[in-house]
């Protein structure tokens, strides 16, 4: 009897409009689509963690003169990837509990005769912790520069992040839908409280009079003599 309620199961042709919707951007067989869904999948933990620590680093170590401009371009800088760091946090720690305590079955394993998986993930389908993690790190970016230049690709990114998943099988739209507002939320909500967040993490910022400083130090020709024991440099 268990073996005829599988085999029921696995009519193709009467999938819910969830799991067909699947099935049929699954079937999508072109390599290109096949070989952008992969990339996209899988350049977003490398992205997460990347982005937020590059900016930060940048802001806390990179100096040089044409900053004398814009004392605070580092120390914003530095902000946003602790803003960053904080929502892909935030947004993966929520998902995660949410897929222990949904536990939704993936499509491939739903529909394993109907379905193919291009990845292989131990958790559950609901929310998709790639469009969650997507629509958190483009939402992110878009608050802290809202410039045409970073809004395209990333928003770009999120949405076909999102049907990557479908079209590699790991995820029902629902999943992705779902996944997206996470993202989105927790990102509207960490910046709403970010003054807050910068007050707390003021030690590990850099200090823009320091930063100056240190730009004007890097640039004394040998002809120049600097009274550096003189100067007070707050730590």
């Amino acid at each position: 009897m268990s073996c005829a309620v599988r085999a029921s199961a696995q009519d193709c042709a009467n999938l819910p409009w969830e799991a067909d919707l699947t099935a049929r951007l699954n079937s999508i067989e072109s390599p290109v689509v096949r070989g952008a869904s992969e990339v996209t999948s899988d350049a977003l933990l490398p992205l997460s963690i990347g982005l937020p620590i590059g900016m930060y680093l940048y802001g806390v170590i990179a100096v040089d003169a044409t900053d004398g401009r814009n004392p605070n371009a580092k120390r914003y800088a530095a902000e946003s990837g602790l803003q960053t760091f904080v929502t892909m946090g935030l947004t993966y720690g929520v998902v995660l509990a949410l897929k222990n305590i949904i536990d939704r079955p993936r499509p491939y394993e739903a529909y394993p005769g109907c379905i193919t998986n291009y990845r292989h993930d131990a958790d559950g389908s609901m929310p998709s912790g790639h469009s969650a993690g997507s629509a958190a790190l483009a939402t992110s970016l878009c608050l802290r520069y809202p410039e045409w230049y970073v809004i395209a690709p990333s928003v770009a990114y999120a949405l076909y992040t999102g049907f990557a998943r479908l079209n590699l099988g790991m995820h029902y739209l629902g999943d992705v839908l779902v996944g997206y507002a996470i993202g989105v939320g927790i990102a509207l909500g960490v910046n709403a409280l970010n003054s807050e967040l910068f007050d707390l993490a003021d030690p590990i910022l850099p200090n823009a009079d320091r930063t100056v400083l240190y730009g004007m130090m890097l640039n004394v020709t040998p002809t120049q003599s600097v009274p550096i024991f003189s100067m007070s440099i707050p730590l």
